[in-house]
């Protein structure tokens, strides 16, 4: 698959002129050289030396106006060196010609492969086939499936299918069913509506009254009369680049969702987030996730945590609640594809499972 043998090349760029301006610290005990291995990731190679793997284009030097970083592969030797007080990682030199420790085997896969910032396979669904309709007019503006004419009420695979609306034959479409409404906790405005892909149609023929053959080439779910069609992006359009930055100041949000529907996250989990373009914020922005403080209720001179208090003591010692404890920063999370009102996020970084409902925030 294209996308999975993209290479999603970040280029983290420090905060603020003030950050810059800070020396780089090394972690404790960080490796004077490291062998580059295969399933390595260059954000957990970087937090082998730095406590801020964001930081790494300092340590490599790199140049944030070049698209194309210096690739590194399994087997690759990196070596620490210092410039001007600074240290400075890069490929291990011996004679002037770099170090590679490679069969001829592995260095044919391997240059084939290079390491990617990100695990390609977390979101690679969510560039390609996944969505937010922005509210109802949005869903209803799109074609959508009428069904066939062997009367099937859950389309299979193969299957002829016929659209309402104009499609382009030979391009391949995704077939949506409109999921979960997301709204604001605290004003109550339509935050947007998830699309979840059910099938996968190719555009076989146009036909009269604004309509198109299609057939159905995946089912990912059950395919359904009336789920939407939309293109699926061209595997060139794909953003192969993400330049993960600093986010812009912002008024706290928080986690919406997990679409994992796991209870948590951690590490290199995606979370969907109630901020987004209308925040100016963009891919690539770096935010922090801050569990909130406990609350808490004193009784009788004692105090307690209000999660674990009795019914009772809730009700009617609610009147002498202390101020809650500080929120704590507990990860990060880097933002790979923002709508208007919603954002889906990957935790880069992570102290504690986070949950729904944590306060997302610039740091």
């Amino acid at each position: 698959m294209y996308l999975k043998r993209t290479i999603l090349a970040c280029l983290l760029v420090a905060a603020s002129p003030t950050l810059l301006a800070d020396q780089l610290r090394l972690k404790t005990g960080y490796p004077e050289s490291y062998v580059v291995q295969k399933g390595d990731t260059l954000w957990d190679i970087s937090g082998k030396y730095l406590s801020e793997p964001w930081l790494w284009p300092r340590l490599w030097n790199i140049n944030p106006q070049i698209a194309n970083p210096h690739w590194i592969y399994p087997g690759d030797v990196l070596q620490l060196s210092w410039v001007n007080g600074e240290p400075r990682l890069g490929k291990a030199m011996q004679g002037g010609k770099q170090v590679i420790r490679l069969s001829p085997k592995n260095r044919y896969e391997s240059k084939a492969n290079p390491i990617p910032t990100l695990p390609i396979s977390e979101i690679g669904p969510f560039l390609q086939t996944d969505h937010i309709l922005a509210n109802a007019q949005q869903g209803k503006k799109l074609p959508y499936l009428l069904g066939s004419d062997e009367k099937h009420i859950g389309m299979l695979e193969g299957d002829t299918l016929y659209v309402q609306g104009t499609l382009t034959p030979g391009q391949m479409y995704g077939v949506y069913h409109p999921g979960a409404i997301y709204k604001d906790r605290d004003t109550g405005e339509l935050l947007g509506q998830e699309a979840v892909l059910t099938g996968i149609v190719r555009a076989v023929a146009r036909l009269d009254g604004d309509r198109t053959e299609v057939t159905l080439t995946h089912n990912q779910r059950e395919v359904l009369q009336g789920d939407k069609v939309m293109p699926l992006p061209e595997q060139e359009s794909m953003p192969a680049v993400f330049m993960p930055k600093a986010a812009p100041a912002i008024q706290p949000g928080y986690i919406v969702d997990l679409p994992s529907k796991a209870r948590g996250g951690g590490k290199f989990d995606v979370v969907l987030i109630n901020k987004g373009s209308r925040d100016q914020l963009s891919a690539g922005d770096v935010l922090d996730i801050r569990r909130p403080g406990a609350a808490l209720v004193t009784k009788n001179g004692t105090v307690q945590y209000k999660e674990l208090s009795s019914g009772y003591n809730k009700v009617f010692y609610s009147s002498n609640k202390k101020a809650p404890l500080p929120s704590e920063a507990i990860a990060r999370v880097m933002l790979f594809k923002v709508y208007d009102k919603l954002s889906y996020g990957l935790i880069m970084q992570s102290k504690d499972m986070v949950s729904t409902g944590y306060q997302v925030t610039h740091f």
